[in-house]
């Protein structure tokens, strides 16, 4: 779901319980995590993310916080990175916070991605303290791409791939094939992306083409767009949307 459909989706929500007699307690999450750690994030950050999403599920996320132990050794090897690009991005995860609010209560919370690591390099080994909000969202990330393989991921090197992959996922997971597409308007692929391109040719020529090469190429995913046009008056059409369908891997 992109930011704006999550603000037409809140704004309906918030529409609705206007009309009921006793309004039901809203939560939501300001700087999401996707938003926060994926959106403007490079390719090191994309891949920490989705590899914690394939370790925190076994953990217990009952307690108000949990301690990760990392083995650095399989985390590198997973992930194709090197040590020091993930001692930096463990840190910048301690510089950024998702601020949590409950509109009915009158509440806000902000809560840090990582409050504490510890690298122990002699060992090769990270701690990490994480709340367990924060595990949650991870877990869900994953979540929400049920026929994600993220070892396909850590293949990746473009983080614009690294952010479709999932997308093509999600968009393939619908059970009805009508829906096996979907539609996403300029404001909607920069939200997505981390953009800020123009027009919606940029969006071809610099994020969807160069992912769809690398996929390809990887052999784990591919995919068709169409640019749709807004064919009404005179003139040159002009470009509103693309389509995207998510097809077989090529040869």
């Amino acid at each position: 779901m992109t930011r704006t459909e999550w603000k037409r989706k809140k704004k309906e929500e918030l529409e609705a319980q206007k009309k009921e007699t006793k309004a039901k307690p809203i939560q939501k999450i300001n700087n999401s995590f996707i938003e926060n750690v994926i959106h403007d994030s490079n390719v090191t950050a994309l891949k920490t993310v989705w590899y914690l999403s394939s370790i925190l599920e076994d953990f217990d996320t009952t307690k108000d916080m949990v301690t990760v132990t990392i083995d650095l050794r399989k985390m590198l090897n997973y992930t194709n990175l090197n040590a020091q690009d993930i001692r930096e991005n463990f840190k910048n995860m301690q510089k950024t916070s998702i601020t949590f609010i409950n509109e009915e209560e009158e509440w806000e919370e902000y809560i840090t991605l990582i409050p504490r690591v510890e690298f122990v390099w002699g060992k090769k080994i990270i701690h990490i303290d994480i709340y367990s909000k924060i595990a949650k969202l991870i877990i869900d990330v994953k979540k929400r791409y049920t026929l994600l393989n993220t070892s396909e991921l850590m293949k990746l090197k473009k983080k614009h791939s690294l952010r479709l992959l999932p997308i093509l996922k999600m968009i393939q997971s619908n059970n009805e094939e009508t829906k096996q597409k979907k539609t996403y308007v300029l404001d909607e692929f920069n939200e997505l992306f981390g953009t800020n391109y123009k027009n919606l040719t940029d969006i071809e020529r610099n994020i969807l083409l160069p992912a769809k090469k690398e996929l390809e190429h990887h052999k784990i995913q591919s995919f068709k767009h169409e640019i749709n046009f807004d064919n009404l008056g005179k003139g040159r059409p002009k470009a509103i949307s693309i389509t995207i369908e998510p097809t077989v891997t090529t040869s």
